[in-house]
């Protein structure tokens, strides 16, 4: 009788998969980025670059955009060299503060469609993080990841979003992290910001139904960048404990990967072992049958995986606290 049981249901398994494959939207997929205009908000280092380097070797036409004009001149220089001999590739550069007002940023993109082209690929990428906890962090810094990390996504995508339904044409990118997907201690005001991140884009989604027009969303660790040394700086030890089991990824493996997602249709991409388990758990869009039939099969196990690795992260918050009240007391008794 069990085996009946189980049979029927891997039967219904089965053809719940079919059914949804048969209903799912077909991803448009691009082998190359040839003569396409590419714009990479925080291009002029870290993960944006590595993705601009990518895009160019590819074939597209580049723009990055950031605030350091100096540091900008020179990553064009290192995109450039990229590039494939006697291509006609344009590399250049846009300054611009993202986080300003929306007229500022049309003004911007508009130019930059005139001067090379509609933008086939927005790549959201400028960002920051300043760790700490909540009740003891200035109030400008929570604005200031707010501004850069939402608005600083929002408003480009907004100016171009209607314009690539137009052309019904078009991939976006935003990246946000895996502090998105799991609330972790310190990093309660980024990824606030990176967690409205990821609501933009899962609404998005569902707006872009029917189109071709493709998004997808990025989960990236810990990352060697300069925005990740200056995150360390603020970081306190219980985060550096719990977010230091990830690992630490290269900038190149990431922005080759998350080009790539963007180029096959993904609306996830993730990192290793830590982000594919959290994006089964807590990504609820449809990305693909395999996903769906994943979640279905493993939720469980994998929530009960969850709940031991939270476990171990509460077990070093606890420790820390205990540590500080240690500290205090001692301080006390030789004042």
């Amino acid at each position: 009788m069990f085996l009946y049981i189980v049979l029927a249901f891997i039967l219904l398994v089965c053809i719940f998969i079919i059914v949804l494959h048969q209903f799912l939207e077909k991803k448009t997929v691009y082998k190359d980025l040839k003569n396409k205009h590419v714009v990479i908000t925080g291009g002029s280092s870290g993960i944006g670059k590595s993705i601009a380097s990518e895009a160019a070797k590819l074939g597209a036409h580049v723009t990055i955009i950031g605030r350091d004009i100096p540091k900008l001149i020179l990553s064009v220089g290192d995109i450039t060299a990229h590039c494939k001999p006697y291509s006609g590739q344009k590399i250049q550069y846009a300054s611009l503060d993202v986080t300003t007002d929306f007229d500022s940023i049309e003004k911007c993109l508009s130019k930059l469609e005139a001067d090379v082209g509609p933008i086939f690929m927005l790549i959201n990428c400028a960002g920051m993080c300043i760790c700490g906890q909540f009740d003891k962090m200035k109030v400008e810094a929570i604005k200031q990841m707010i501004d850069l990390n939402y608005f600083g996504t929002a408003y480009p995508t907004r100016y171009i979003l209607p314009k690539m339904k137009e052309r019904n044409e078009g991939v976006i990118v935003f990246v946000s992290t895996e502090a998105a997907l799991l609330g972790i201690y310190g990093y309660s005001a980024y990824g606030a910001a990176k967690w409205a991140v990821r609501g933009l884009a899962e609404s998005v989604f569902m707006e872009l139904v029917g189109t071709n027009v493709s998004l997808t969303l990025a989960f990236p660790p810990d990352t060697d960048t300069p925005g990740f040394k200056n995150e360390e700086l603020t970081k306190p030890k219980e985060t550096k404990l719990i977010s230091g089991s990830g690992g630490l990824h290269t900038a190149e493996e990431v922005g080759r990967k998350l080009l790539r997602d963007a180029l096959k249709g993904k609306t996830y991409s993730v990192f290793g072992f830590s982000g594919h388990l959290l994006s089964i758990l807590y990504c609820g869009t449809i990305d693909s049958a395999t996903q769906v039939l994943l979640q279905i099969l493993s939720l469980g196990f994998i929530r009960a995986i969850m709940v031991a690795i939270q476990l171990s992260f509460h077990k070093i918050v606890r420790e820390g606290l205990e540590e500080k009240v240690n500290d205090d007391s001692n301080k006390e008794k030789t004042q």
